[in-house]
């Protein structure tokens, strides 16, 4: 099969241009959270169930990370960044499932969320603190002859944190994926084939290995763009 579009590769429902099985399931990676949130809450009683307390613990912890990142900031930005820390981790998650895709191991995805980020940034502090926000690339001490450098450099390296941000999950997301994902073919091809499961039981052991170092990264990706997220809101607030 030819495509004219990498878009097209991908596609599955013919509801519209561009939408595809990726735009589906950063949907769904997005509505997951808010589902389970309310089936879990929905009929809750006075003794909280196991599902309920872990549901608390995942709030709690990734509140005291806004807290201890943001200040005195955290309560008005909490809800973005819970939604963005809970649709990129279940992105990465859903994406090791069978005849899924993984929206973080598209490039596009994944940077324009770092730049939505920044921008979002930006705006709120250029409307906090108008034109003085623009001080926050000039370090406080720098002799007025280096200002034009100084500023330029950090503009860069503010450039480089966005790029940095999305490349790192979405190189991350793929190799890992794709290593998982091709010794899972591997091995339902040599079962077929009629390959002894004593032959098999070693790839099986190591693609249970892979399947588990793909969860922690999965995770420590979704943690890793969060807690950078975390520093670029505080640097405009």
């Amino acid at each position: 099969m030819f495509c004219y579009s990498p878009m097209e590769a991908y596609s599955v429902i013919n509801l519209g241009s561009g939408f595809n099985d990726v735009a589906i399931f950063l949907l769904f990676a997005f509505g997951f959270i808010t589902l389970l949130s309310y089936a879990l809450t929905a009929n809750q009683t006075l003794v909280p169930s196991n599902w309920f307390l872990g549901l608390e613990t995942y709030h709690v912890t990734l509140y005291s990370m806004v807290q201890t990142y943001i200040g005195s900031k955290a309560g008005a930005w909490f809800p973005f960044i819970y939604t963005l820390f809970s649709a990129l981790l279940f992105s990465n998650l859903f994406g090791l499932l069978p005849y899924s895709t993984t929206p973080t191991t598209h490039l596009i995805i994944t940077f324009n969320l770092a730049l939505f980020l920044m921008v979002t940034a930006i705006a709120n502090g250029f409307r906090r603190y108008r034109y003085a926000i623009f001080g926050v690339f000039i370090p406080a001490g720098t002799p007025l002859g280096l200002i034009p450098l100084i500023v330029i450099v950090e503009v860069l390296a503010y450039i480089t944190r966005i790029s940095s941000l999305g490349i790192r999950i979405t190189v991350n997301m793929v190799t890992g994926h794709t290593l998982v994902k091709v010794v899972s073919g591997f091995i339902y091809e040599g079962f077929l084939g009629g390959t002894s499961i004593l032959i098999l039981a070693l790839p099986v052991a190591l693609l249970t290995v892979f399947l588990i170092l793909e969860l922690l990264i999965a995770y420590l990706q979704a943690y890793i763009f969060t807690f950078i997220s975390c520093i670029t809101i505080k640097d405009f607030s």
